[in-house]
């Protein structure tokens, strides 16, 4: 039986082009209106997200699972932030000029991401100005207000993957560590989180109360921070345009892709036929 469903966004509930389904707020409504709760599950941080679910009420589980808040009141039910001793140990492996490296922050002054400045790097259309007017530069990390949220490096595909192989044996065993592309330039970020911090981990958090059990949810999604969820949950569904190791863990994948409305039409088939 069915009791929530779980939508990511990008990639899922957003075409190509960074545009909301038409059909995602009736769809929000058709499963309220049977007892079954909806949520997003998302790596953007609440205002990015807000922005696209508009007036929905619903809740987020955003920041990759290390937030949790509802998208009409920004109300926070949930913060799992990075210990700063951990910030800084995967900070002093970034070393490369051709790396912008960021920290999605949760603060009360309006600031959620800060940048490390470095003197030869240009963020005008970069991944920091995407949050023009709500990021903060400095020139360390050793001091700053606020609880760390996410890391993320964004550059060229070749200089993030061989810094992936760094991390990944550095600190591998500790932090979960996704590669991903992105509309802004420079097209690539790389996600650093704590074990714990994963959207596997947010919903729990969310469901922990609500007499729902991971057997009763179905999820979809399209990338690898979906992965661990998708395996986990009672259905996992993988968008036809997701990558190959969330298809090999699905239990099924969307017929159509994102740009054609897949993640709703599979949805309405798989749980109302």
């Amino acid at each position: 039986m069915v009791k929530l469903v779980s939508m990511d966004l990008d990639g899922t509930l957003l075409s190509t082009d960074k545009v909301m389904t038409k059909s995602f707020k009736p769809f929000v409504e058709k499963l309220k209106s049977k007892g079954i709760v909806p949520i997003v599950a998302t790596g953007r941080e609440y205002f990015m997200a807000n922005k696209f679910l508009g007036n929905t009420d619903i809740d987020i589980v955003c920041n990759n699972g290390n937030v949790i808040r509802n998208n009409l009141t920004g109300k926070t039910s949930y913060v799992n932030p990075i210990d700063k001793k951990d910030v800084l140990e995967i900070m002093s492996f970034d070393k490369s000029d051709e790396i912008i490296s960021t920290i999605h922050i949760l603060r009360n002054d309006g600031v959620d991401l800060l940048y490390r400045l470095k003197e030869n790097q240009d963020y005008n259309n970069s991944y920091v100005n995407v949050f023009a007017g709500r990021n903060l530069g400095v020139k360390d990390f050793l001091q700053y207000d606020g609880e760390p949220l996410s890391i993320v490096f964004a550059a060229r595909y070749e200089v993030l993957k061989d810094f992936k192989e760094v991390l990944e044996e550095k600190i591998g065993d500790r932090f979960n560590i996704h590669l991903m592309e992105i509309v802004s330039k420079p097209y690539w970020m790389l996600e650093v989180l704590q074990k714990n911090g994963d959207k596997l981990f947010g919903v729990e958090k969310f469901i922990e109360d609500k007499n729902i059990n991971l057997k009763n949810i179905i999820s979809i999604g399209d990338d690898s921070n979906d992965k661990m969820l998708i395996e986990n949950s009672g259905i996992g569904i993988a968008m036809k345009n997701g990558v190959n190791e969330l298809k090999k863990v699905a239990d099924i994948i969307s017929d159509y892709d994102n740009d054609n409305d897949g993640a709703i039409k599979i949805l309405d088939k798989v749980i109302f036929g």
